[in-house]
Parts: C-alpha cells; structure tokens; sequence
C-alpha cells in the first residue's frame, strides 16, 4: 500500500509539472542559451582568425558579460511594468537575430560590437522568466521549480559546445554562429507564442496574491540582504570569468585542440541536469544560505588547482565541480532573492542580481586575460581564487552577523523563515 501511494505521488507530481508553464519555460531556457553558450568554446577559433592576444580575447568576452550585465537592469524594471512575457521575446529571438550578426562581422570591432548586442538583447530573459516562475508555484516549491528551469540552460550549454565543435570543424566558427542562429529564432517564436497562451490560462495563478506586510525594512535587513546578494554575484562574476578563459587554458597549457576543448568545456554544463534540480530542491528544506556558502568554499581550491592538473581524470572531476558551484548559486539566489526581496522590487532586485554577477564578470574578465598576458593562467587562476577566499569570509562573516534579520521577509512560508 505505501508503494501504491509512492507511486501515485510520483505520477501525480509528473502530471502536475507537465499541465504546468513550466516546461515551457525549461525550452525556452534552452533556446535563450544556445548562441550565448558557444563564444567560449569557439574562442580558441575565434581567436586564430583574428589573431588575438589574450587580453583582446577578454575584451571580446567583456563586450558580452558588460552589455548582458547593464541590460538586466532596465530589463528587471520592464518586467514590473510590460508582459513579462515580451522580455522573454527579446531574450530569445533577440539574441538568435545578433547571433547572425555575430557570425558575419568581418571586423574585430564589429564583432565586439556584436557579441554586445547578443549581452544587451539576452538580459531580457532571465529577471522576466524568474519572476514568472516564482509568481506561479508555491514558496515552499519555488526553489526546486526554479532548480528545474535551471536545466534548460545547463543543457543548452552542454548541448551547444559540442554542436559548435562539431559544426565548425566541418564549416568553420562563421557559418556554425548562422547554423545555431537561425533554428533558435524560429523556436524562439514559437515558444513565446505557447508560454504566452499558458501564461493566460494560468493568469489566477500569477496574479499572485501579495502578503499584506509593511514596504519598510530595517537597515539590518537591507545589510543581511545586500551582503548576500555581494556573495552571489561576486563569486558568480569570478567563476564566470575564469570559465571563459578554460577553454584557452586547455589548448595553450594542455595541449588540447580547439574543437576538442570546445567540447570538453561540456563537462562544466553536464553538473546542471542533476545538481540544480537537487539544489533547488534542498534550498526548500534545508536553507538557501547554507547551500551558497558551501558551494562557494567548494569553489576556491578547485579554481586554484584546474591550472595545475594535466588531462586526466582529475581535471575532469574540477571541471565538474565548476559546474556544481553554477547550479547550486543559481537556483538558490533566484529563489532566495524572490522569497526575502520586497515586493514591489522583486524583478528590479532581480535585475541587480544579473546584473552584477555580468557586470563584475566583464569588470574581473580582461584582468585575468591581462595577468594571463604578463604571466601565466597558474598566477591568474590565483588571483581569482584569493579572491573568491577573501568575499566568502567577509560575506559570510556578515551574514551571521545580521543573522535574524530576515524575519522582515516578504515571505511567511517556512521555507523562507528558515533563513532567518
């Protein structure tokens, strides 16, 4: 009979996710993923034809990270005011048509330029679909919800290096950027079209009703809140800058092909089809803040150490972990951020969240491209590392400090209150 039960449960909760936007909204991931995630993997390409040094390949890279970082900004202060559901337009069919553009720049300049429409044109996507989301499940099920959508990216960016390796072997980086662009903008139309009628169907449901609460929050609040969000954008920003670089490490310092670092790169993004499902799903029972700060003293050593190991089953394992630090933050922030922000600032809150991890990532990118330069990715992968070592004491420091004051949350589920 307990078996009888376990079952009808499991079935009952598949049929619920799949009657839901939310498989929708996992697609959609994906397809907003797709041209975003090969410009690393291709870099090594990229920067052959260009024939570029390493700080002119962290420019390139900064062009993407400092536009996808400013735009999330007025994109978070959009989603309050227009259809969320045209932010995910833009952040979908607009990156697909600047990915066209992307591939057929014959310039260096123009091709930053590019790779900063494809930033500006996908912060569209992630403060709308994060608002949607958490508008339409239950606190107690918003972190595991947001975990799921999580796996639409990781797949896009295990999927799509291996595709860019494959496609530009045979046609070259240009025509694997208008191989990729072209079916992504049609599916990016579609999509929009379908989550647009199940967001109507599901309108009771993201007319979310407010807790009728007080607007105002304590300076000890705002501290607890804001030396989180420092924490997960930080580590967020560094993590992120190092990924680009990984796959020039792995041709310069390793050894490797292009097209095959373009694939092992997969391995990073392979961690989001199990862990960020599982992190969101942990983030609802157990805390969101112990989660982070776990994931984040994870990170340091494997950051410090990726340089330092040959091919081998122990580059492989760092590869991995970079992948769990990712879908760990992600869900867990998302859900975090949307549970304890004020109401009436949530998508804006949202956008600072974006922006700051992009931001910080185009601020730390042409550094380590730089350091790299002048010594070796061994002393810039250092430096990144002190540097995650040096914002997860003091942030965490800070957080038990003000522990207790997100009992001002905008939230009352439990879910939320454990944090305090």
């Amino acid at each position: 009979m307990r078996d009888s039960g376990t079952s009808h449960r499991i079935v009952g909760s598949v049929r619920a996710f799949f009657n839901s936007p939310l498989p929708l909204f996992v697609l959609a991931h994906f397809t907003h993923h797709v041209i975003t995630a090969v410009a690393a993997p291709l870099l090594p390409l990229i920067r052959t034809s260009f024939e570029l040094s390493y700080t002119q390949s962290g420019l390139l890279l900064t062009s993407f990270t400092m536009a996808y970082g400013l735009g999330h900004l007025p994109s978070g202060w959009l989603t309050d005011r227009i259809s969320p559901v045209i932010m995910i337009l833009v952040g979908t069919v607009g990156v697909a048509i600047a990915g066209i553009l992307f591939g057929l720049a014959p310039t260096f300049p123009l091709l930053v330029v590019a790779n900063g429409l494809i930033g500006l044109a996908a912060s569209g996507y992630h403060p709308a679909a994060s608002y949607l989301i958490s508008r339409v499940t239950r606190p107690e099920q918003r972190g595991s919800a947001l975990g799921i959508h999580v796996i639409g990216g990781s797949a896009s960016y295990f999927v799509a290096p291996l595709l860019a390796g494959g496609i530009a072997m045979a046609l070259g980086w240009r025509n694997t950027y208008l191989a990729l662009s072209l079916p992504t903008l049609l599916l990016g139309v579609v999509l929009v079209i379908l989550l647009r009628r199940s967001a109507s169907r599901s309108g009771a449901s993201v007319r979310e009703k407010r807790p009728n609460t007080s607007e105002s929050h304590s300076r000890r609040f705002w501290a607890w809140l804001i030396s989180f969000l420092v924490l997960t954008t930080a580590s967020g920003a560094l993590v992120g800058s190092a990924i680009g670089f990984i796959p020039l490490l792995l041709v310069d310092s390793l050894g490797l092909r292009a097209e095959a670092s373009a694939g092992l790169l997969a391995l990073i993004f392979s961690a989001g089809f199990w862990v960020a499902p599982l992190a969101g799903y942990l983030s609802d029972r157990i805390g969101k803040i112990p989660l982070l700060f776990g994931a984040c003293v994870m990170v340091i050593p494997t950051i410090y150490f990726l340089p330092r190991v040959p091919v081998g089953p122990g580059l492989y394992v760092l590869l991995i972990l970079i992948g769990v630090f990712i879908f760990v933050r992600m869900p867990v922030s998302e859900s975090f951020l949307f549970s304890h922000a004020p109401a009436k600032r949530r998508s804006t809150l949202l956008g600072v969240y974006f922006l700051g991890a992009s931001l910080g990532g185009g601020v730390f990118t042409p550094v380590i491209g730089r350091l790299s330069d002048l010594h070796s990715f061994q002393r810039s992968f250092a430096v990144v590392a002190l540097a995650l070592l040096v914002t997860t004491v003091v942030c965490g420091g800070l957080l038990a400090i003000f522990r207790g004051a997100g009992s001002e949350t905008n939230d009352p589920s439990p879910a939320a209150q454990q944090e305090t």
